[in-house]
């Protein structure tokens, strides 16, 4: 059996797996549900210096993707510090508080929340993109606290990879990447109206559909800076975990997978986790942090493989291929290399792994890995 236990900013966990700052984890019965799950460490649902009213409604799906309009947390600091966080304290796991935003109420709420918190959250999301002001409540939460700080950076603005080395610099011990993505706009075009009830009916995305510009923003970051990275955006699945690490996160939050299928997923994920790293021959999830920058890049160099006793006859890859390279003749996958353009998208559609392609290795483009 792997083991899971890693550790961030000297923070000991059982496992990598957290769940994000939001909805399920807004008040102290919430927390205690997804603390049964089995998840490595709490984090609070952001507290501000006072309670939000979220605009109604605030949720939705759509397809893939996954909409909201949630501001902060429902409940006022005062209940936050004196019912919440002390019993949250009770519940075996390291606790994580999420604040925000401004640095005047980061200087408020930062010494409140002090004793009860084995790090602090700083989320950016309603900052903007002036670095001045994304940076001045790390230094205000620095005077505050001894506690490691973690800074919550948002996909919104222009150079991100900027921001988390400017927050390293400012104090920050740790960077989660990323936030939601957006604004977004969803509309329903039955009633003509939109899916949420902001004032522009706007949201912000999350889910699955974000997961591939997290793990970019995650392999950035973990190369340009040398505190730890907290990977998040649309995990839903232990292998999902995995890519995270690889791309260079220390540990991982999630949060829409198990708003739409229930705290369970918490427990799934960590099982998938465990159950990669078993078959893979991995000791340890630490293992497996940052090690897709130490391999370089890959380039096809024929057409694909077909291996007949895998295949089903589906028609997946026949009905993608754009180049009309695929066909079923007789009872056989068949594939025309004149017409080929090696694209690699039937592999990626294949679900039995049943095509494949020969490639070449090619030298690793990670700067800091050539260094």
């Amino acid at each position: 059996m792997a083991d899971l236990e890693i550790e961030v900013c000297g923070i000991k966990m059982k496992n990598p797996v957290m769940p994000a700052a939001g909805t399920l984890v807004r008040d102290l019965d919430s927390m205690r549900k997804v603390a049964s799950s089995g998840v490595g460490a709490m984090v609070s649902k952001t507290v501000s210096t006072e309670a939000a009213r979220d605009p109604l409604p605030n949720l939705a799906q759509v397809d893939r993707a996954f909409f909201n309009c949630e501001l902060w947390g429902e409940i006022s600091p005062e209940i936050w510090v004196n019912q919440v966080l002390p019993q949250a304290r009770e519940l075996g796991l390291p606790l994580i508080v999420s604040l925000g935003y401004t640095s005047q109420q980061i200087d408020d709420l930062a010494p409140r929340v002090k004793p009860y918190a084995d790090a602090v959250e700083l989320s950016t999301h309603y900052l903007g993109d002036d670095l001045a002001l994304l940076i001045e409540p790390i230094k205000v939460a620095r005077r505050h606290l001894d506690v490691p700080i973690w800074v919550k950076v948002s996909p919104n603005i222009p150079d991100v990879k900027a921001m988390a080395i400017a927050a390293e610099k400012a104090g920050a011990d740790a960077i989660v990447a990323i936030n939601s993505l957006g604004p977004t706009l969803s509309i329903d075009v039955e009633r003509v109206l939109p899916r949420l009830g902001s004032p522009t009916g706007y949201g912000w995305l999350s889910g699955p559909a974000l997961k591939p510009l997290a793990v970019r923003y995650v392999y950035e970051i973990s190369q340009s800076v040398e505190i730890p990275v907290i990977g998040v955006g649309g995990i839903s699945r232990g292998t999902d975990v995995v890519e995270m690490m690889m791309a260079g996160a220390s540990a991982v939050q999630l949060l829409t997978a198990a708003i739409l299928n229930g705290v369970e997923t918490y427990t799934r994920v960590i099982q998938g986790l465990e159950s990669f790293l078993d078959q893979h021959g991995y000791s340890s999830a630490s293992d497996i942090v940052g090690l897709f920058h130490r391999v370089g890049r890959i380039r096809y160099t024929s057409p694909p493989l077909i291996d007949q006793e895998k295949c089903n006859l589906c028609r997946l890859c026949v009905k993608s291929c754009a180049y009309d390279a695929l066909a079923i003749v007789g009872d056989q996958l068949v594939v025309d290399p004149e017409k080929c353009d090696i694209c690699g998208l039937c592999q990626t559609r294949c679900p039995r792994d049943a095509i494949s392609f020969q490639y070449q290795l090619l030298p690793c483009c990670n700067e800091r890995t050539l260094k």
